[in-house]
């Protein structure tokens, strides 16, 4: 977390742009459809790479209690 704050803070010294994605995945699949994530990642032009990969990351997964 430390590399990443310091990262951050050296690309905005530089006037860089930084764009970050933070994820928590605890308890993603009790509460939606990852189909119903994935259509929503297209309207919101999210395509190509990253698409694929929450689709690999989100397609076979299985619950267990």
């Amino acid at each position: 977390l430390v590399s990443v704050v310091d990262r951050i803070s050296r690309a905005f010294e530089k006037g860089e742009v930084v764009i970050s994605v933070l994820l928590d995945f605890q308890k993603a699949f009790h509460t939606i459809q990852y189909k119903s994530l994935l259509s929503k990642l297209l309207r919101y032009r999210i395509r190509g790479t990253p698409h694929r990969w929450f689709t690999n990351y989100l397609s076979g997964r299985q619950q267990r209690v």
